[in-house]
């Protein structure tokens, strides 16, 4: 299902203002006819396919949907064919869960000139394409959250330590200077202090979904639906373990589960020795549609990572009314705005606590409108249509940069400033704008007055572009965080 892109307004990103005259310029246009490559560890049919290959495929299919020439190279899993096309991408699996990255190369080689650009996926380990593109390439990594504490969860030593290597020492030298995009500004944080990159980095958000088709009743009683791998990391027995502590306190409560991992038949194990497996149901892997009527019953939606990248499976509960209750990590603190479309709880805090008092929160069906008013407003803020025009635009920004040898004209910086004024001739600062910004900046009209979002510079280079926009004296505001995240001049409200 599609995302329709908002209408009003004039963005980088989106179409050109109402009234205004002119083809709409997008990034993903000028991806018309171009070679992409996506790299990614799975591809969307892989059995522990999650929110990583999500990202990937929405963003590659509205590539191919622009008119780029778009590949996708992952992982071969048991009963997968070796290659397929699917919404206009075509699918290529070679390798296996650590062959793959072998398997990628191989491909790079073989196909050294076919590609325009090369997104990688760095899921822990990145697939290093730089060091078998030729210079003319756009290479891109994507990084969702840094892994460098997880391959101690994960790994026994020495392939912990490896980890670590291939992330940081060896992936900051091999991407040296090219562009990273990452999910949240905790990915971001994260790649600079853990990782050491000092390369330009861009925010591009995961989308959200598209508003609920159907509507399903809220649950009159207490009900939580938890959606995720159930991998070690994503500390889904923490709820399991709170869970008679929350039965005590709320007798009708009942959970469910939905997802397929290691983890699962452990989980089972668990409720059975709690005594609470009578409250919770193990679906595994549901569809879509199911997935979709299970959270919009919930009152709840837990998430006890360790860390996320983001949080995707947040902002899908926010888009049927559902709140979330999350810890403080990485990732998670970026998805969730306590007391807005969720509790955020301190990183070591009891779960059961936390989770007893939203529930309490909630206890009167008013209160649950009003959240599931606010979680609709803040989930409409994301969509996979915006966030494939943001990469689409480093991407066409990276391939003019390398097609014209030259390097960035700013310097890798983490701040954005926004901009508003008025002018007397708005279709005249139209084509002047673009003529003077980067693909990566956004910009919006509202009749004679635009807001500019200018990503990687301070206030006083900003002052500059804006001076040779012929806009001297309007005030110059660094953007937070919520700017960044929905790429506009102006928040959700």
């Amino acid at each position: 299902m599609d995302d329709t892109p908002p209408t009003a307004g004039t963005t980088a990103e989106n179409a050109t203002a109402p009234g205004s005259a002119g083809t709409p310029v997008t990034a993903l246009g000028q991806l018309n006819r171009a070679h992409v490559l996506f790299l990614n560890w799975r591809d969307p049919s892989h059995p522990q396919a999650g929110g990583a290959e999500a990202y990937c495929y929405e963003i590659a299919r509205r590539f191919a949907r622009a008119g780029a020439h778009v590949t996708l190279f992952a992982a071969r899993h048991p009963g997968s064919p070796p290659e397929t096309v699917t919404d206009g991408v075509r699918i290529v699996r070679a390798g296996g869960t650590f062959g793959v990255y072998a398997a990628a190369a191989r491909h790079l080689t073989r196909h050294r000139h076919a590609y325009d650009a090369v997104i990688d996926f760095q899921n822990g380990i990145p697939f290093f394409s730089p060091l078998f593109t030729p210079r003319w390439t756009a290479d891109i990594c994507v990084i969702h959250h840094v892994h460098q504490h997880q391959f101690d969860i994960r790994f026994p030593w020495p392939a912990n330590v490896l980890g670590r290597v291939l992330e940081k020492q060896l992936s900051r030298r091999v991407y040296r200077g090219r562009p990273l995009v990452v999910v949240s500004p905790s990915t971001r944080e994260g790649a600079r202090r853990e990782l050491g990159f000092d390369n330009p980095i861009y925010i591009v958000p995961n989308g959200g979904p598209p508003p609920a088709g159907t509507h399903t009743s809220r649950s009159r009683t207490p009900a939580i639906t938890v959606v995720s791998r159930l991998v070690p990391q994503k500390r889904v027995d923490l709820l399991v373990r709170a869970l008679p502590e929350l039965t005590r306190r709320f007798p009708d409560l009942h959970v469910d589960i939905c997802g397929d991992g290691e983890e699962l038949a452990p989980l089972r194990t668990l409720a059975d020795r709690t005594g609470t497996s009578g409250c919770v149901d193990f679906h595994g892997r549901v569809t879509d549609e199911r997935r979709q009527e299970l959270l919009s019953r919930a009152w709840l939606t837990v998430v006890p990572s360790v860390a996320e990248g983001w949080g995707l499976t947040v902002i899908e509960a926010n888009g049927v009314g559902t709140p979330a209750v999350a810890y403080d990590v990485p990732g998670l603190r970026d998805a969730v705005q306590h007391g807005r479309n969720g509790w955020l709880l301190p990183a070591e805090s009891d779960l059961a606590q936390g989770v007893a008092g939203a529930l309490e929160d909630l206890r009167e069906p008013t209160a649950r409108e009003r959240t599931a008013e606010r979680c609709r407003a803040w989930s409409a803020a994301f969509s996979w249509d915006r966030s494939a025009e943001r990469l689409a635009a480093v991407a066409a920004e990276e391939m003019r940069r390398v097609d014209r040898h030259r390097r960035s004209r700013r310097r890798p910086s983490d701040l954005a400033v926004a901009a508003r004024f008025r002018t007397s001739d708005a279709d005249a600062m139209e084509h002047a704008l673009g003529s003077h910004l980067r693909q990566t900046d956004s910009w919006s009209r509202h009749g004679d007055t635009f807001r500019l979002l200018l990503h990687g510079c301070d206030e006083v280079r900003a002052a500059r572009v804006l001076r040779r926009l012929g806009v001297d004296r309007t005030p110059l505001t660094l953007a937070h965080r919520q700017e960044i995240l929905t790429g506009q001049g102006e928040g959700p409200g």
